[in-house]
């Protein structure tokens, strides 16, 4: 009789609706949805490839770690960044495969995790794999060449957000160029790293449509920040909360304020009493990979 119940238990949940399933897998983490659901039988191995499942893929979700945990190896890294180089660019890898198994050309939405270290190959799998996508998160660990990002951004022609952490003293140059010329569309950047008057320059350069862009937690130079102001024609709103700034004296704060009402531009600021101001450069460098570096005071740049 248990044996008749059970069969009877088991055919049920294989003849659930796919509408239901969609409902509940959503409620499970990438590699319980692809390692664990998926296998139980046929049904639910079609349902996961259900394409409103993977609307967003975030390896962040897919690498259920202790966040506490994930922050002390992120402060580690800073230091030993070569300690987790390998063994991160090999375990990105896999988990990027076996996602697209299921999710196909179907996701808008790519999150890179914060632990997460980028190669060429890595780079080069995604673009081809997710022709479609709309907002990147790309981690402070890319080893990318010119090559990977010519061909990756040529893919993602549809591109509109990009956020990217970017440290030159701990990884690779970020080719700025290749992404403006081929992201026309692109029109939401978040930087999270050292924003200095040169780096400013390329943005202003290359990215000449940006209308929204955060430099929350960055150590950014104010006439970089004053040149971003005047120089790209379109911008509607800046984020400079939380910010560590050079010691510079040839642009003011008031420069920068007054810059940004001639302009109409929104000024995000952090208020006079806010705790950032008296944390230290490298504990800021931190801010990547808390849920402080995913919120933003702007909404499209949240993820």
């Amino acid at each position: 009789m248990d044996k008749a119940d059970s069969s009877r238990q088991v055919s049920k949940w294989k003849t659930l609706d796919r509408g239901i399933l969609s409902v509940i897998f959503r409620k499970l983490n990438v590699e319980d949805l692809t390692m664990g659901a998926s296998g139980v039988c046929i049904s639910w191995f079609l349902a996961a490839h259900n394409k409103s499942l993977w609307n967003t893929v975030d390896l962040d979700k897919f690498r259920q770690t202790d966040k506490d945990l994930r922050l002390n190896e992120l402060r580690y890294r800073i230091v030993f960044t070569e300690n987790f180089k390998d063994s991160d660019i090999s375990e990105t890898r896999r988990s990027l495969r076996n996602i697209t198994k299921f999710s196909r050309s179907a996701p808008v939405n790519l999150v890179f995790g914060c632990c997460s270290s980028l190669d060429d190959e890595i780079l080069m799998f995604a673009a081809a794999s997710m022709p479609n996508i709309e907002k990147l998160v790309l981690p402070r660990w890319c080893y990318l060449s010119k090559n990977s990002f010519g061909f990756a951004f040529s893919k993602w022609k549809n591109l509109k957000t990009l956020i990217v952490a970017h440290d030159v003293p701990l990884t690779e140059t970020f080719e700025f160029q290749i992404v403006g010329e081929n992201c026309s569309n692109l029109t939401n950047l978040k930087y999270l790293g050292g924003l200095g008057k040169e780096t400013a320059e390329e943005i202003v350069r290359y990215f000449k449509n940006i209308k929204r862009l955060s430099l929350q937690s960055a150590y950014v130079s104010r006439p970089g920040v004053l040149l971003l102001i005047t120089g790209l024609q379109n911008l509607a709103i800046l984020n400079v909360s939380h910010c560590k700034e050079f010691d510079d004296e040839t642009v003011t704060m008031d420069n920068i304020v007054q810059a940004a009402t001639q302009k109409r531009v929104r000024f995000i600021l952090c208020s006079n009493n806010c705790t950032c101001r008296n944390k230290p450069w490298l504990e800021g460098l931190t801010t990547y990979g808390s849920e402080s570096w995913r919120n933003d005071e702007i909404k499209e740049l949240e993820f």
